[in-house]
């Protein structure tokens, strides 16, 4: 079996139970991996045989992967992929069992993921002007994933039918095609009906998508985000920012407030409460001020 071939029977297996949001992951980062293979061994993928592949090859391209400079949480979202490649080709029979042996993703980063302060978040929403399409679609998106824990795919995602104004709350089609439900607060709530009552044909109930280009009917894409991230970055001048964070953000706070780990894992939509105690229970900075002037007052 030559590797273009297992790549393509690789793909064929997983598109059906895997999500297009997963398909778009691998098809991308296992290509990389191919095209790596290719480069070495001098040949094009169809013909290089699967059992050509070795321990060897994995390892130097794991450290090829760290040699770009990505931190390691990058590096194990890139190889995380060739390594479930190599492990279908493994159980197919195309390639030994021991290319994987000992083959371990790179540690976590020790630098902790700081959520996003209060100022900052003002910040964010003085670089959109709420009286244009532009500006208040954008804000929508960013208080989705801010004060609703939303990820970049449900916001690109949500539809009309998937908001229920009367009784506050939001339906989001998430990871695994998996359906949530999420609480509306009045803020968003607000801004959400002005956007779609303004901007769109809003028809509750029907499957149209919230969110579009501007001046279209067509869908925003995950990619068309990422840009508006990227302008934003640049201009509020908070170089961490990325879509993840506002999720992140919302997770912190909600902890902070009191919420049940519990609730907030049903909300984020996470298999295990372990997993969302590992990634989001932090002490943001405003907490930590407040904290320590409350232990000063108390030891003067």
């Amino acid at each position: 079996m030559n590797v273009q071939m297992a790549f393509n029977l690789f793909l064929v297996d997983h598109e059906s139970y895997c999500s297009e949001q997963s398909i778009v992951y691998y098809r991308f980062n296992v290509q990389k991996f191919v095209d790596f293979l290719s480069d070495q061994l001098g040949s094009a993928p169809d013909l290089i045989e699967c059992d050509a592949i070795s321990r060897e090859l994995v390892l130097a391209y794991l450290s090829q992967l760290r040699g770009t400079g990505c931190k390691n949480t990058s590096v194990n979202t890139y190889f995380r992929a060739a390594k479930v490649f190599l492990n279908y080709c493994i159980d197919e029979g195309y390639c030994f069992g021991d290319v994987l042996r000992k083959v371990k993703f790179l540690k976590k980063d020790n630098a902790p993921v700081l959520p996003l302060t209060e100022f900052e978040v003002d910040q964010i929403d003085g670089c959109f002007d709420a009286k244009t399409e532009a500006g208040l679609r954008n804000l929508c998106m960013i208080h989705l994933m801010l004060d609703a824990g939303f990820r970049l795919g449900d916001v690109v995602s949500l539809t009309f039918k998937g908001i229920n104004f009367n009784l506050n709350y939001l339906v989001v089609k998430g990871k695994g095609d998996k359906f949530r439900t999420v609480f509306l607060c009045s803020k968003l709530k607000r801004m959400l009906y002005h956007y779609l009552l303004k901007f769109r044909s809003y028809t509750p109930g029907d499957d149209y998508p919230v969110f579009v280009q501007v001046g279209t009917t067509e869908p925003i894409t995950e990619t068309s985000v990422h840009m508006v991230f990227a302008r934003l970055k640049k201009r509020s001048g908070i170089d961490r920012l990325h879509p993840h964070l506002l999720r992140h953000t919302f997770a912190t706070r909600a902890i902070e407030c009191g919420m049940n780990p519990k609730t907030l894992q049903k909300l984020l939509g996470h298999g295990t409460l372990q997993m969302t105690m590992d990634l989001y229970c932090h002490v943001t900075e405003d907490t930590l001020f407040l904290e320590m002037e409350k232990f000063e007052k108390r030891c003067s």
